[in-house]
């Protein structure tokens, strides 16, 4: 049996070669975070939204741009003069127009143009050949459906409000990815301090085989129990190899979740796995309120819903709308007498009234109208589950915390015990009053003690990553701090 095992070993350990020296990539809790958010690929993918959401925004602003209209035309009639006559009457016409409008935030359209109108004629009259500008001052402002800035400026509220959802959008998946490196990271440390633990395994196993052996060249002890003894140490041999792969595998997932190259040497510094003060439920309730992203995404969401519902109502009343225009114009044979005559205001025009309109029965309004009434309480009771929903998270967080650490002086405690008990084994074993075998399993319960106290700090550590997310600071907490133009223009500066 043992030289099967010792075959069984000399296997595993062969089947690792040593890789090749590498400069080591020195990394903090703090530094994993922060390189899985700054690299992670689907961030990457994520942070597009927030890009494009800005186009929409600058598209949806272009409603006050000004518009710029011009009209050039040329025309011309060949017209008999009577039935029986032979004279041809050969009319000419000539429109320069140019036109500006300007949407207002009260909804009215204000408008200048500038029309020039050239005629001439073959007949030899006064009125054969003329020109006549007119500049034209107008205004269109709704009474009814359409007044106000706020329903002028609807699709750039809307814009607005996508943008936020996007950046609440990667916000959560930053969290997402923030929590899994720090976790990965966590895994990796207690797959460190269990390859350290089960080293010092060995190292004792050995030191009582080396003793047990010139114990039995003494005479003081039965040969028999080196096989104990040997028997422990290729035991914990095996232990060492399962932590080592445990510890490879672990360090290969953190870099994969790192995006970094395969093979790179991971340095961890020594964690000081420290006590945080755990918040109270209020504070903790309150945080959560105030920074999860899907909370954030539902708010905005219920406000573009309400503001939908708004808006709705008031394109649901009938249209009226005040009309108004003013004007000068002037003519002369030429077109330098006619913009004198305009511009000395003898030829004034003018004109106000109100247009109506309204479809009878308004039928496609008014359901709008319902739709989004119920659209807006649906996101009102949606905003409601969430923060059910995130109230009975954070308090499974904090009992989580608290049991937790509660755990964790509880190991403390018993890797004390396990180090006092070993100790005494080993002096009673040099007094011969202990056997190998009760030496070797103090040790195994010492070093179970140790692999408990691993588990118990790094599963408080994953307490408080699991309170740090159900609170939206975990990315906070690691200094990583990103607004949404710094977001946005992560993937969007190439594409202005």
């Amino acid at each position: 049996m043992l030289p099967l095992l010792v075959a069984l070993i000399t296997a595993a350990a062969s089947a690792f070669p040593c890789a090749a020296a590498a400069e080591p990539y020195l990394l903090s809790v703090d530094d994993a975070v922060r390189v899985a958010v700054e690299r992670n690929l689907g961030l990457e993918v994520e942070a597009y939204n927030p890009a494009v959401a800005a186009t929409d925004i600058r598209r949806a602003r272009s409603i006050y741009d000004p518009r710029l209209s011009a009209l050039l035309d040329h025309r011309g009639d060949d017209r008999q003069a009577g039935p029986t006559s032979t004279l041809v009457n050969r009319s000419r016409f000539f429109d320069a127009d140019v036109s500006i409008d300007q949407l207002l935030s009260s909804g009215a359209t204000a408008s200048a143009a500038f029309a020039n109108f050239w005629s001439r004629d073959n007949l030899g009259l006064s009125t054969s050949r003329y020109a006549r500008p007119e500049l034209t001052l107008s205004l269109s402002q709704p009474l009814l459906q359409g007044l106000g800035k706020k329903v002028t400026e609807r699709g750039i509220t809307t814009a607005d409000d996508a943008m936020d959802l996007s950046l609440a959008g990667w916000n959560q998946k930053a969290l997402d990815t923030a929590a899994e490196a720090r976790n990965r990271f966590l895994a990796l440390v207690k797959a460190k301090e269990s390859l350290a633990t089960r080293r010092a395994s060995l190292a004792v196993a050995r030191r009582v085989h080396e003793e047990s052996e010139a114990r039995v060249k003494a005479g003081v002890l039965a040969a028999f129990e080196l096989q104990d003894s040997e028997l422990g140490v290729l035991l914990r041999e095996k232990d060492l190899l399962d932590a080592e792969l445990a510890e490879r595998d672990a360090a290969d997932q953190l870099r994969v979740t790192l995006h970094l190259p395969s093979g790179t040497p991971l340095e961890i510094p020594d964690t000081p796995w420290t006590d945080v003060p755990a918040p109270s439920e209020e504070e903790a309730l309150r945080s959560a309120l105030r920074r999860r992203p899907d909370l954030s995404k539902a708010r905005t969401s219920l406000r573009t819903a309400e503001f939908n519902e708004q808006v709705s109502r008031n394109l649901a009343l009938p249209s009226l709308s005040l009309e108004g225009s003013a004007g000068v114009s002037g003519i002369g044979t030429d077109y330098g007498n006619a913009i004198d005559d305009m511009g000395s205001g003898k030829y004034p025009n003018w004109s106000v009234g109100l247009r109506f309109s309204v479809p009878l029965g308004n039928t496609a309004a008014r359901a709008d109208v319902a739709a989004a009434g119920l659209k807006a309480r649906q996101a009102r009771a949606g905003v409601a589950v969430l923060e059910e929903s995130a109230g009975l998270e954070v308090r499974a967080a904090l009992r989580a915390l608290e049991t937790r650490r509660k755990q964790n002086e509880v190991a403390i405690k018993g890797v004390s015990v396990a180090e006092t008990r070993l100790a005494s084994f080993l002096k009673r074993g040099k007094l011969g009053l202990s056997t190998t075998k009760d030496v070797l399993d103090a040790e195994a319960n010492l070093t179970q003690a140790r692999e408990n106290l691993s588990s118990a700090r790094s599963d408080y550590q994953s307490a408080l990553t699991g309170l740090w997310k159900s609170t939206g600071e975990l990315l906070d907490r690691h200094g990583v701090r990103l607004d949404g133009n710094s977001i946005g223009t992560r993937t969007s500066k190439g594409y202005r």
